[in-house]
């Protein structure tokens, strides 16, 4: 009996240690570390977050909403406790005037590349220049640690055409991204080639393509518009306030 008593304890703890899921304590107890690490305020959205994870241990943090102003250090404090905990269940990462700026997209970009669940992203208005596009670039590069994501969003970023070039250089032959958002980034016609070198990739799945508030002008829209006609998967283009006639 005393043999049989404990396989069976063996067994009840190796199926509690299976079952058990405690990404989000540990991810918690990681940002606590951090927060002091970078010096930073703790994000009011984490601690909501948190507060709905207590009332219900299912609802697992999915997705990171966030207008707070985070700055660099708020994000890489965030990001390091995920990566630490190897967190697998974030589905998007939506940040509105966080002001994170390159080294806060750098951070995001070393955590999509260890944990690869992540399949939306988007950083408006948070400062990103052409390093962060250049960040960007290399981590959405065709590869194995290439994260999911399809639909990606960099409005109201002022990293112009040559922004445009470095991220284009991973993207042109990425075979994740449905949606591309790039309005009012201050894009010319210089930016031109490399938009039309994304639309013709044979292997695109690009179905929607944003291009509001830039300043295309004649002949930049030209070279977009050639692109879109050989395009295989797209169904949208919006080129509205681009100075072309």
């Amino acid at each position: 009996m005393g043999g049989k008593k404990k396989g069976g304890d063996k067994k009840k703890a190796a199926g509690k240690d299976d079952g058990e899921d405690l990404s989000v304590e540990n991810f918690y107890k990681a940002y606590k570390k951090n927060i002091v690490l970078y010096n930073c305020e703790q994000s009011k959205y984490i601690k909501q977050q948190m507060e709905k994870y207590n009332e219900d241990p299912d609802d697992k943090i999915k997705h990171l909403k966030m207008n707070e102003e985070l700055g660099w250090p708020g994000i890489k404090a965030i990001t390091e406790s995920l990566k630490t905990v190897a967190y697998p269940h974030l589905i998007s990462i939506r940040l509105w005037k966080t002001y994170i700026e390159d080294e806060g997209v750098r951070a995001i970009c070393e955590f999509m590349q260890k944990c690869s669940t992540v399949q939306c992203l988007e950083l408006l208005d948070d400062k990103v220049t052409p390093l962060g596009c250049e960040f960007l670039g290399k981590t959405l590069t065709p590869g194995s640690s290439c994260p999911p994501i399809s639909i990606l969003k960099l409005d109201h970023n002022a990293f112009g055409s040559d922004g445009l070039k470095q991220l284009a250089s991973g993207i042109k032959e990425n075979v994740y991204i449905k949606m591309l958002s790039l309005t009012y980034c201050d894009i010319d016609q210089h930016g031109a080639r490399s938009l039309f070198e994304m639309l013709i990739f044979s292997k695109s799945l690009l179905e929607e393509l944003i291009l509001t508030g830039n300043n295309l002008g004649n002949e930049g829209s030209k070279i977009v518009l050639n692109g879109v006609s050989i395009a295989k998967n797209l169904k949208k283009v919006y080129l509205a306030d681009n100075n072309f006639n």
